[in-house]
């Protein structure tokens, strides 16, 4: 991602969630991707750092 932020791949490894945990959360806005929001499909989410500490508090 050369440093811009974190891909859902990403994020999904680093906080062990799973992608339907992760997709429920984004969509009901429990936890949002800061950077980008997805729009539309086969878009993607862009995960801060601070979205990934979120994830795991």
């Amino acid at each position: 991602m050369s440093g811009a932020g974190f891909g859902s791949t990403i994020v999904l490894k680093l906080t062990g969630v799973t992608y339907r945990q992760l997709d429920y959360w984004a969509r009901t806005g429990l936890v949002g991707s800061s950077i980008r929001q997805a729009a539309g499909r086969g878009s993607r989410r862009v995960y801060s750092f601070q979205d990934l500490v979120a994830l795991r508090v």
